[in-house]
């Protein structure tokens, strides 16, 4: 789940609507990033599944009493994570091989430099899955270090999305994007980093040419409010708010 906090509640957004968020843009995204050719379909397939190990997840946001809020992606308990993770790259391999490929390396990515026993079990199972893909795809090791790194920028904006209040700006917005979108240098014709800015309260513009012109798209959330996670819990007070459409419009610079 991916929460964002507000003056009278919660945002929840659940993973897979925010990868669903990432395949709307990834079916945008300008040919000089995801040109047409046989790797197309799988690596929007990636982004619009890349969370689905999620989906039984979200069905029910866990309160976090250290925190007093809603557990998020960031500080779930490692093991289920992990468990679900493992489940959501199985099932996303089974459509899309090479889609799973990415996503194997997606998340291998979240726990490198961790030496726990649980993220050293999944990092190595993660190796050997990637070997016997990449092997059986004869995939060559640079376009799919680039396919990656589409991924994670696609990703990233979606996350901008649901981790920036709208017309969030400067020391306002998440540390994570206050700079731009890491590893997007690598993908703009520029070879300058990518960045978005809100424009609007519904109108987001990017600093480099990424999508193939102005383009729309929907957000699913839930918006919980204090007042009634104290009189029911988090559990039933999610289940008992309606869900939401946010509508964004992104925009290549002029």
């Amino acid at each position: 789940m991916i929460i964002r906090a507000t003056e009278e509640g919660f945002i929840l957004i659940r993973q897979h609507d925010h990868a669903e968020l990432s395949e709307q843009l990834a079916r945008s995204l300008a040919p000089e990033l995801l040109p047409a050719g046989a790797r197309r379909a799988d690596i929007i397939y990636a982004a619009g599944q890349h969370d689905r190990g999620w989906i039984g997840l979200d069905e029910t946001p866990v309160w976090n009493d250290g925190e007093n809020r809603p557990y998020t992606f960031e500080d779930y308990p490692p093991l289920p994570k992990i468990a679900f993770y493992t489940r959501g790259i199985d099932e996303v391999e089974a459509v899309s091989p090479y889609a799973g490929l990415l996503c194997s390396y997606f998340y291998s990515s979240f726990f490198a430099g961790m030496d726990d026993e649980a993220s050293l079990g999944f990092r190595r199972r993660e190796e050997v899955r990637q070997h016997r893909l990449a092997m059986n795809m004869r995939a060559a090791r640079k376009e799919t270090e680039r396919d990656l790194k589409l991924l994670q920028l696609l990703d990233g904006l979606s996350l901008y999305v649901c981790l920036n209040r709208p017309e969030a700006s400067g020391a306002e917005e998440h540390p994570w994007y206050r700079a731009g979108f890491a590893g997007s240098e690598a993908l703009t014709a520029s070879g300058k980093r990518l960045s978005a800015k809100w424009a609007a309260k519904e109108r987001l513009l990017l600093s480099e040419k990424a999508l193939q012109g102005t383009v729309v798209t929907t957000l699913l959330y839930k918006h919980v409010p204090h007042t009634l996670i104290s009189e029911m819990g988090i559990a039933a007070a999610y289940l008992n708010c309606p869900l939401l459409t946010q509508t964004l419009e992104w925009s290549n610079p002029a």
